[in-house]
C-alpha cells in the first residue's frame, strides 16, 4: 500500500470568504477543487494514462500475485476500472480539506511510482481547469496589444509624413508665429496711418512726406493681405487647412497611444489575474514506500473463515440432529 496526502490551494489567498466554514476549508473553491481531483482519480482518463505510462494492467495481471488477487486476462474496460477502484482508497477530511490517497499494488516501488504519477497528473488536471480560461484571455489581450502597437506605429508614420510634406514640425507654433507677424504689421500700419493724418493736417497730399508715408501704408496693407492669406483661405497650403489636417492625424496618433497604454495596463492586470487563478496541489506526505504487505489480511481472513466454518458446522450438526429426532 502506497499512501500520499494532498491539499489544493489557490495562489490568491488574500480574498477570504466571510463565513467561518469556508475559512476552515468546508465549501469554497478549494473544497470543490479537492472533490474534482477525487473524481479525477477515479476516472477512466487517469487510469488510461497510468496504463499507458506505467503499464498498470500488466502489473495487476502479472504472475507475482496469487490467482484470486490478480486481474484476469482479457478483461473489459469496465472490469478493469472496477478492479482499479477496488484497489484505490480515497479519504477526504472535510475539516482540513486533506485528501488521502491509498493504492494497492503487488510491488512496493511500483506502487510508489504509480501514486507519484497520479499526483503529477492531478496537478496538471486542476491547473488546466482554472488556468486555461485565464491563458485564453491573456492570449487575446496580447493580440490586442500587438494590434494597438502596430496602429500606433502607423499613426506615427502618418504624422511624420504630414510634417515632411508641409516642412513643418508644429503647425500650431508656425500659426502662432505668423499671427505675431500679422499683429506687428497691423500695429505698424496703425502707426503709419496716424502719422499720415498728422501730416495731412498741415501738408498737402502731393507733399513728399505724405507720399512717402502713403507708400509705406500701401506696402503694409499689401503685406498684411499676403500674411492673412497664408493664415486663412481656400488654398490647401493655408495654415488653417494645414492645422486642421495636422489635428486629424495628431488626434488619431494620440488615440492610438492611449489605446496602446490601456492595452498594456489590461495586459498586466490579466497576467496578475492568470496567476491568481493558478491552483497549487500541495503534497503533505509524499507517496510512501511500503515495507510490509497490508493485504491480504491473513489472520483476519483465517479468523473470519474459521468462524464461518464453525457456524456452518453447527448448522450441519443441528440439521442432522433434527433429522434424527424426526426419524425416531
Amino acid at each position: 500500500m502506497s499512501r500520499a496526502e494532498i491539499i489544493i490551494k489557490q495562489a490568491d489567498q488574500i480574498k477570504m470568504l466571510p463565513d467561518a466554514l469556508s475559512m476552515l476549508g468546508i465549501g469554497g473553491s478549494n473544497h470543490q477543487d479537492v472533490l474534482l481531483v477525487q473524481n479525477y482519480l477515479n476516472s477512466w482518463d487517469l487510469l488510461a494514462k497510468l496504463d499507458k505510462e506505467l503499464d498498470l494492467k500488466s502489473h495487476y495481471q502479472s504472475d507475482i500475485a496469487d490467482y484470486f488477487s490478480r486481474l484476469p486476462r482479457d478483461v473489459s474496460q469496465e472490469e478493469f476500472i472496477e478492479y482499479y477502484r477496488n484497489h484505490l482508497t480515497l479519504r477526504l477530511d472535510e475539516l482540513s480539506g486533506v485528501l488521502t490517497i491509498e493504492l494497492q499494488a503487488f510491488d512496493p516501488k511500483y506502487g510508489q511510482q504509480v501514486v507519484g504519477l497520479m499526483l503529477k497528473e492531478s496537478e496538471r488536471f486542476i491547473n488546466k481547469l482554472g488556468h486555461q480560461v485565464a491563458l485564453d484571455q491573456l492570449a487575446f489581450v496580447e493580440k490586442e496589444v500587438d494590434r494597438a502597437y502596430r496602429r500606433l506605429q502607423d499613426e506615427k508614420t502618418k504624422v511624420l509624413a504630414f510634417q515632411n510634406s508641409h516642412q513643418l514640425i508644429s503647425p500650431e507654433s508656425t500659426s502662432s508665429a505668423r499671427l505675431g507677424v500679422v499683429s506687428q504689421i497691423e500695429a505698424e500700419l496703425v502707426s503709419q496711418q496716424a502719422q499720415l493724418k498728422q501730416l495731412r493736417s498741415y501738408m498737402r497730399d502731393t507733399a513728399p512726406g505724405i507720399i512717402s508715408v502713403q507708400t509705406r501704408i500701401d506696402a503694409l496693407n499689401k503685406q498684411l493681405k499676403q500674411e492673412r492669406a497664408k493664415l486663412t483661405g481656400l488654398d490647401k497650403d493655408a495654415m488653417n487647412e494645414i492645422t486642421a489636417g495636422y489635428l486629424d492625424v495628431q488626434t488619431q496618433a494620440t488615440l492610438a497611444a492611449d489605446l496602446y497604454k490601456t492595452g498594456l495596463i489590461s495586459l498586466e492586470q490579466t497576467r496578475v489575474e492568470a496567476y491568481r487563478k493558478l491552483k497549487h496541489l500541495l503534497i503533505i506526505n509524499q507517496p510512501t514506500l511500503a515495507e510490509e504487505a497490508e493485504y491480504p489480511r491473513r489472520l483476519y481472513n483465517l479468523a473470519t473463515i474459521s468462524v464461518l466454518l464453525c457456524l456452518f458446522y453447527g448448522l450441519v450438526v443441528m440439521g442432522l440432529a433434527t433429522l434424527r429426532e424426526h426419524q425416531d
